[in-house]
């Protein structure tokens, strides 16, 4: 049994040192030895079983981190606000974000760029309400930052100013994808193919929109059609790479 006259107890940690010790070996605090007395039952085991081995204060404060963050997630996750990159209609397709949603949602905090963006843009909105350029690149914005209600509104204000525009009519049908409107999702894109036979991403997203629902009859006759457009395109390789695996 060690003797309490032969140790000391950190009074920030509460861990034993030997008496030799001039700093904790736990938490690294300056060891005070204190002048006093001892009687009988100050020196016996029960005198220092209290807390012979406590919590060093830099563990104390790497869990109090941790229980923060887990707080702040919890509430995150609670509010349902999105996280990451979306690449839209002309710059890739619906296939990674159909593959991120195979696998664990796991939400990021948001680039303090977009919102600053999302801030600007809002005000530019509020003094030029039907300004074609700006309601396009908000709503390609929050469809970046993965707020696909708020993109879809605004994909649908550029459409009624803009009903030309293929590639934002291909984006609002991927945003109704990823709001879980399927139906929708594919008679937008239909309508840019039935306009524009040859938009090679409009069919490659029907294609994986069609894959996730499991009509691969449907996805193969998009993913086909997406090859004979061009085959040595982004699209037109991914495609028949999908259409080997099925």
């Amino acid at each position: 049994m060690e003797n309490k006259s032969d140790s000391i107890v950190c009074s920030s940690c509460g861990v034993v040192n030997l008496l030799t010790s001039t700093s904790c070996l736990a938490c690294g605090s300056k060891l005070v030895i204190e002048k006093k007395s001892f009687g009988a039952e100050d020196v016996s085991a029960k005198s220092i079983k209290k807390e012979p081995y406590g919590i060093p204060q830099w563990l104390k404060i790497v869990l109090g981190m941790f229980i923060v963050y887990g707080v702040a997630m919890f509430v995150y996750e609670a509010m349902n606000l999105p996280s990451g990159s979306v690449q839209r209609s002309g710059q890739s397709n619906l296939e990674s974000q159909t593959q991120a949603q195979s696998q664990t949602q796991e939400q990021m905090p948001i680039d303090p760029a977009i919102v600053t963006t999302i801030t600007e843009l809002e005000k530019q909105l509020a003094a030029n309400p039907n300004n074609k350029e700006t309601v396009l690149q908000f709503a390609n914005t929050l469809h970046d930052a993965k707020f696909y209600p708020r993109a879809v509104e605004m994909y649908k204000k550029y459409l009624s100013l803009n009903p030309a525009n293929s590639d934002a009519r291909v984006d609002l049908g991927i945003c109704y994808f990823e709001t879980g409107n399927l139906a929708q999702a594919v008679k937008e894109i239909e309508s840019v193919i039935t306009k524009d036979p040859k938009h090679q991403m409009a069919m490659f997203n029907l294609g994986i929109i069609q894959l996730s629902s499991q009509n691969m009859t449907e996805a193969k006759k998009w993913f086909k059609q997406c090859i004979a457009i061009d085959p040595q395109s982004t699209a037109g390789l991914r495609a028949q790479q999908i259409l080997e695996q099925h």
